[in-house]
């Protein structure tokens, strides 16, 4: 084997090794979703917190925190049902992140969430929670 199809060969092994993480990742991703939303049905907005990476909790204070997920609930009520609408994974620096978008249906209206996660070994932790919501606003 010349020193090309070496080189040529090792770079395609690594490929195939990244994209056993995405596709781990994103799964792991997904479990959290369902979990969150069981924990956001429950009102157990203090346990997404504590679950919660370091940095999410760096950037939003607690209060500030259990004041928005409440007013989510408040003014959508429970998760129906989520439908992955995309996602993406990053691998910079050695740290996996995967950011999902869901079309979710609440018992009084609809939205669009992302969802942030960073990767620890095989589970995927929150780093960020966005949504986007007309219902959300307008109610």
């Amino acid at each position: 084997m010349n020193r090309l199809t070496a080189v040529v060969f090792a770079l395609l092994v690594s490929l195939v090794a990244g994209c056993g993480g995405m596709t781990q990742g994103t799964s792991a991703a997904a479990a959290a979703i369902v979990h969150i939303h069981e924990q956001m049905n429950q009102g157990q907005f203090e346990e997404i917190w504590n679950e919660s990476d370091a940095k999410l909790r760096a950037a939003t204070p607690k209060e500030k925190y259990l004041e928005f997920m409440n007013a989510v609930k408040k003014k959508l009520g429970k998760v129906v049902s989520s439908q992955n609408a995309g996602w993406r994974v990053n691998n910079i620096n050695a740290t996996t992140s995967v950011i999902m978008t869901e079309k979710a249906k609440f018992e009084q209206g609809e939205g669009t969430e992302v969802f942030t996660f960073v990767m620890d070994g095989e589970k995927a932790v929150l780093v960020g929670y966005n949504i986007q919501s007309r219902d959300l606003v307008v109610k």
